[in-house]
């Protein structure tokens, strides 16, 4: 029997843990593996190795692991897959696969429209979308970050660009060096999946060191969150596994 396993970063907060298990719980209910389960990377349970064992203990001769995860960086390039490789290890003859991230998905777009029209954006040329991820060393979560910014211009027709929150190119020296004086309102999208300590940080960081902008040129939007759409990516990125692979 086939098993899919959807994993989330986790949390200290159980507030955001919950988010992701109600989220997840109906993501289910489209049944499209005989048995399903979640898990976390870590800082909540049950974890990656505990999920996929739950699901061999109930049957399943297969498994695949989802990551429910906006783009790219260490934990799905390098953490998840090194746990499979562990959990492949210790069950050697259930083949387990691996998904992808949700990336630059067009789905997305109702998800972004709909935090930017919250916030009373106007889709005129003086107006920038400035979409705010936390950052990754690796180029993957650039290329994914930025065919997004891309998608979402193409559906605009007008500026979308794109930062980190902890690495170059930092969004606040963006702001600060052109954006600001190009444009008479930016609009912040955080692209995350729910509120957290990566979207107090960003809405600190603005009222910090643009106070009298805030809210008048600098219109900060709630994040990307997990959308109704995002059951259908997460799916379709289950319906379509590949081998897993550590990236060296």
């Amino acid at each position: 029997m086939e098993a899919v396993v959807y994993i989330s970063h986790g949390s200290r907060s159980k507030d955001w843990n919950d988010q992701f298990i109600s989220f997840i719980t109906e993501t289910m209910k489209e049944n499209i593996a005989p048995i399903q389960a979640y898990g976390f990377f870590e800082l909540a349970t049950p974890s990656i190795g505990e999920a996929i064992e739950a699901c061999i203990q109930k049957g399943a001769t297969t498994v695949t692991v989802v990551p429910v995860l906006l783009l790219s960086g260490n934990h799905a390039l390098i953490d998840i897959p090194t746990e499979i490789a562990d959990s492949q290890a210790q069950f050697p003859t259930i083949p387990m696969m691996y998904a992808n991230i949700l990336g630059s998905d067009r789905l997305f777009l109702p998800a972004i429209m709909d935090k930017l029209q919250e916030k009373g954006y106007q889709q005129t040329q003086n107006e920038l979308v400035l979409l705010v991820a936390h950052g990754s060393a690796h180029q993957e979560t650039a290329q994914e970050l930025s065919q997004l910014s891309k998608v979402v211009r193409e559906e605009l027709e007008n500026p979308v660009e794109w930062g980190y929150l902890s690495r170059e190119p930092h969004y606040l020296k963006m702001l600060e060096k052109t954006f600001l004086k190009e444009y008479q309102k930016v609009y912040i999208v955080p692209h995350f999946l729910s509120k957290g300590g990566f979207t107090d940080k960003i809405e600190r960081q603005l009222h910090e060191a643009f106070p009298k902008e805030m809210g008048n040129q600098i219109i900060l939007c709630n994040p990307t969150g997990y959308h109704e759409l995002l059951h259908t990516m997460i799916q379709n990125r289950a319906r379509t596994p590949r081998q897993p692979t550590i990236k060296q």
